[in-house]
Formats: C-alpha cells, structure tokens, sequence
C-alpha cells in the first residue's frame, strides 16, 4: 500500500469528493471519534459511487458504534493500535472485493515519458511533434505537460507567451477540479498543454504534488506525455514511475551517448529500466556508430531514429508549431505516434516510399536536395 494524503481533520464532502475523483484511493481509512461526522462521510465515500472501500479505525470497541458503522455498509473494523495480523487480513479481504468490483474509475496508461540525455539534444521538440501528431489522429484528448522547470522549451517551440503554469497546478493539486483544470490548461490545434512557466528557484517541489497533477490527467486524458528535464528530480522519478515507456532521447555524438550510458544506469538503478528505450534524434547517413554498436554500448534497445532536419524544425518553431506532417521529418513523427497508440495506419499521410526510405535512418528531404544538385 501507498499512502496518497492525510487529513489531519475531518473534510468537508466536496473536499473529500475531490479527492476521491483526483488521487483514486483504493481504501480510505476513516477515524470514528466524531462517530457522526465520519458516517456522514462514509456515506458520502459510497455516494462518489467510485468504488472505495472504507475501513473504519476506533480507539475503543464500541458495540453501539460497530452497529452504526454496518447499517452505513461498512464492513472493516480495526482497533487502535493497530495490529498487523489484522491489518493483513483486512487487507486481503479488501483485495478480494477489489478483484470481484473494480474502481469505478477511467484512468489511460498510455502515459509517455521523453527524457534527453543532455540538454539540447531534442527531447522537447520531439515531445512536441509527437503529441501533436497523437491530438491529430487519435479520437481521445491528448495532454502534453513541461515538467523541465529549469529549462522548458515547450513554450517557446509553440510560442506560448502567456497562460499558467505546471507550478500554478501544483500550487492548487490538492483542490484540483475540472473548472480550475480548464482554466489552467492552454489548447493548441486540438492538443491541451501545460508549460513550465518561468525559471524560478524551485527545488522543493513536492512530489506527492506532482503525482496528483498526473493522476487528475490521467482521467480526463486519453494519452499524456511528459517532457523532462533529465536532472531525475524526485518529482521526476515519481513521474517516471507512471509511464508505460520511458524515452531517452540522445544523438550519436560522443558527448551525448556518454550521457545516455549514464542515464540508462540511473534508470538500472530505479528499477525503471524495463519501460524504457532510446530514441536517436538528428540521424545521419554517415556515423561512427551503427544501431549495433550504440545499442551495445548503452546496454538499452533503440526504439526510433529520427532524421536531421533543422529547416523543418526551425521552420517549425518560427511558425510555433508542429512539423509539417507532410514532409519526410513530419511523417516519422506520424509514424512514430501511430506506434505508440495504436493509430490507425489509414488515417495517416501516404505517399510512395525511396527505397532509402526504408531504413531505420533517412535524409531529410533537404540534404537529398542538396546532393542531387551537386
């Protein structure tokens, strides 16, 4: 089990309902000494009709107050101190309910991660292009959050000026609602996005806090992507903790791959490493390293290989917005999306392919310019 909050008072029922609908508890223990108030409550739990089991927590084996606490459905009673005998077998009954009666609640594990291995190495625009590519095609919503306080870049490659922050939400997670969400929350060409806000001196973000920002998401999205900043916060690996792939964006340089091993470490370490992949940013035809040889050397399977193209990104990013889909960057992008949650393949742009084209690793349109008229 893992303890989601603490109330150090009796809440009121909005504020318990709120919670109920943002964090997901499975079991809520529920105190009795205000034997009224915490019916009231137990009710209220049942009313949210979200599945949560309550266990009711007393100082003193009270028969007139066990009788209460049944006729309001609660079927778990434990003494205080607790025992732990008890507390499993509880427990175990819970899960049995549990398994028989899921939450009742709409929660997407199509939750992404991209983390670059240093910084400028492309995480955040390919974050970018490829949540943007997702919002396109998939009928569900799509969520990008900026979660790199030090050096986010979402806003500037979709020129965002203005609006809140990843920091403004976590300010208000505990009273997190969907009103306060709308108003938090900026929509670009169908795509909900949350930056990083200005660079602030920051380092006591709450993790507890940033967990429930992404469990609120969870529910009103049907994919979430995240974009990091790579300095593996502990807000951070909370985060990463909830993806179902983790991304680590490097490019074949030196500099970057030596990063890149240590990362891959580093998620060795926090028992991450079974979720994640690489993704080559900025390939070239010609490099010192192949496929092989990289994935050898970080000891982590490389998942995409996305060309380089500056025109198009910088195009891009004067224009604050995505990669033309159309071009060859703009349809590995597509690709790359479709992989991720299952598109389907007829909704995105078809064309015929070079035979280059059917390499992991492609020129851009550009550089295949330039050479023919040499």
């Amino acid at each position: 089990m893992r303890v989601l909050r603490t109330f150090e008072r009796y809440p009121s029922e909005d504020e318990l309902g709120r919670f109920l609908h943002i964090a997901g508890p499975a079991i809520v223990f529920l105190d009795t000494e205000d034997t009224r108030r915490a019916l009231e409550l137990a009710l209220a739990i049942d009313r949210a009709g979200t599945g949560t089991q309550v266990v009711a927590l007393s100082g003193a084996c009270d028969p007139p107050v066990l009788v209460e606490i049944m006729q309001v459905g609660i079927r778990e009673f434990l003494s205080l101190p607790l025992d732990p005998d008890r507390l499993y077998q509880a427990m175990c009954r819970i899960t049995d309910v549990l398994e028989r009666k899921p939450l009742a609640f709409r929660s997407t594990d199509a939750l992404f991660g991209f983390l670059p291995a240093k910084p400028g190495d492309g995480a955040s625009t390919i974050a970018v292009n490829v949540s943007s590519a997702i919002a396109r095609r998939s009928q569900g919503k799509t969520f990008l959050a900026d979660f790199d306080l030090n050096l986010g870049m979402v806003a500037f490659l979709l020129k965002i000026t203005n609006g809140h922050s990843i920091l403004d939400a976590i300010d208000v997670a505990d009273r997190m609602d969907n009103t306060l969400w709308d108003n938090l929350v900026l929509k670009r060409d169908g795509l909900d996005v949350l930056c990083s806000g200005k660079l602030e001196s920051r380092s006591d973000i709450d993790p507890s806090l940033a967990e429930k920002i992404l469990l609120f998401a969870r529910r009103l999205y049907s994919t979430v992507c995240l974009d990091l900043s790579g300095n593996m916060e502990p807000f951070s690996l909370a985060l990463l903790s909830q993806c179902r792939e983790i991304f680590l964006v490097c490019t074949s340089d030196v500099p970057s791959l030596h990063f890149a091993r240590a990362k891959v470490q580093f998620l060795r370490d926090s028992g991450l490493l079974d979720r994640a992949s690489v993704v080559i940013n900025r390939s070239a035809m010609l490099s010192q390293f192949s496929t092989d040889d990289m994935e050898k050397l970080l000891g982590l399977r490389i998942r995409f290989s996305i060309q380089n193209d500056p025109r198009r990104v910088s195009n891009a990013m004067r224009a604050g917005t995505y990669v033309d889909p159309n071009s060859g960057l703009g349809r590995q992008f597509e690709a790359f999306a479709a992989s991720l949650v299952g598109l389907d393949p007829s909704m995105t742009v078809k064309r015929k392919r070079r035979f280059i084209e059917r390499f992991a690793i492609v020129p851009s349109d550009y550089q295949a310019t330039e050479r023919k008229g040499r």
